[in-house]
């Protein structure tokens, strides 16, 4: 009986033994922040420069290699933002800000919302945390104009490349500088900017980055519609690239990317399954530069 009783604390020291070596282990390999995010006194920002060709070269480029390089891009964080909150709905609805303290909404905070199709839950969501100001607008909604909530305001307005009419629809269409004027907004910031407005992105934030009027946005959410089903086409994949190099240069950065699934296409080369949309959220290094 004592050999037994020997025997069995011989076998509970090996098991003892054999936990705590796979606890050092566990311990041991386990991913280390300072060693996967270069850390900086503030914000890290990974990437100092735009990894995709110049505008110049893109026309060159066969169909399959602009598409590798847009949806690699576009799945790529460049921003590493410690406090990310989710503000609205968790699924379809709610966006994702950076709550770190340069970029965080303060006093005086103001931002515009295009695209509700009646969920307001994000806008609803950022007046109460931070006390912000907030516009939304659709044009597609059968909602009259004016003060919704407490801070919130509904204007059936759309955003586009040009003020005018909207043939077809006969939506009222501004650019976002117009827009601002109209407001009585052109000499203040746009703490956020969110668009979510089915393609109209692709050619209503060409004419903010040539008039100016995203350098003093901080905060950009942005759903980037490349195409909404078929396989989009080499000029596509060009407009897209073009847009996304110039959101670089004018010092945005992604720190948080989702693809929507109901874009989803099988590419033909390959048969590799992709998505035509991605949401996007970006703060403006620049920004800190300018003081605003």
């Amino acid at each position: 009986m004592h050999v037994c009783r020997i025997r069995r604390n011989i076998v509970c020291y090996i098991v003892l033994l054999l936990l705590l070596f796979c606890c050092v282990f566990i311990y041991l390999r386990r991913p280390k922040r300072e060693e996967s995010l270069p850390v900086q006194k503030e914000n890290q920002i990974w990437k100092e420069k735009c990894l995709l060709p110049s505008k110049v070269e893109l026309p060159n480029l066969p169909h399959s290699k602009l598409a590798s390089l847009y949806h690699e891009y576009i799945s790529s964080l460049q921003f590493g933002c410690d406090s990310i909150i989710r503000l609205g709905e968790e699924a379809d609805g709610g966006w994702d800000i950076c709550d770190d303290t340069p970029y965080r909404p303060g006093a005086q905070c103001l931002v515009y919302s295009f695209g509700i199709d009646f969920d307001f839950s994000f806008d609803d969501a950022i007046a109460k945390k931070y006390g912000c100001e907030v516009h939304s607008f659709d044009p597609s909604m059968k909602v009259k104009e004016g003060l919704r909530t407490q801070n919130v305001w509904f204007h059936p307005y759309a955003i586009g490349p040009n003020t005018q009419i909207q043939r077809g629809s006969h939506w009222p269409m501004f650019t976002l500088k117009d827009l601002k004027i109209k407001l009585n907004h052109q000499n203040r910031p746009l703490t956020a900017l969110k668009l979510d407005v089915e393609e109209w992105e692709m050619f209503a934030l060409p004419n903010m980055i040539s008039d100016g009027t995203l350098k003093s946005v901080k905060q950009l959410l942005l759903e980037f519609h490349i195409t909404m089903r078929p396989e989009p086409d080499k000029q596509r994949y060009i407009r897209g690239l073009n847009i996304l190099i110039d959101l670089f240069d004018e010092g945005f950065r992604i720190f948080w990317t989702k693809k929507n699934l109901f874009c989803r296409f099988t590419s033909l080369e390959g048969d590799i399954e992709r998505t035509g949309c991605h949401e996007l959220s970006f703060v403006n290094i620049n920004t800190l530069k300018t003081g605003l």
